[in-house]
């Protein structure tokens, strides 16, 4: 009758990598290595694209405010621009509420 002999599998499969298998350990790790290294390049790449987009965005925000601010000082120094005009070329003067009350009286 044959005995049932029980096998280390983990020994066995180690033996057999120390003996015949240092190439296929070798390659192996570096393919491990390899994929390692891609998911660390993919992760980087995406948070830097993500990093670019909330850049853009905040640039599109800028440039509309920018072009709000150079309307509004369009409109002001159309304003003063006015004021100036009327000051030199037509001699017009602000009214002074002190002196227009005092002549009322």
């Amino acid at each position: 009758m044959m005995a049932n002999k029980q096998y280390n599998l983990i020994s066995i499969i180690y033996d057999d990598l120390r003996i015949y298998g240092k190439w296929q350990l070798l390659l192996f790790l570096l393919v491990l290595t390899s994929a390692m290294l891609v998911i660390l390049v993919t992760y980087q790449t995406r948070s830097m694209i993500m990093v670019r987009e909330k850049l853009l965005l905040e640039k599109n925000v800028l440039d509309a405010e920018w072009s709000s601010l150079i309307l509004s000082e369009k409109m002001l120094s159309h304003y003063s621009r006015i004021e100036r005009v009327a000051i030199d070329k037509l001699q017009m003067r602000y009214v002074d509420l002190m002196q227009d009350n005092k002549l009322h009286e």
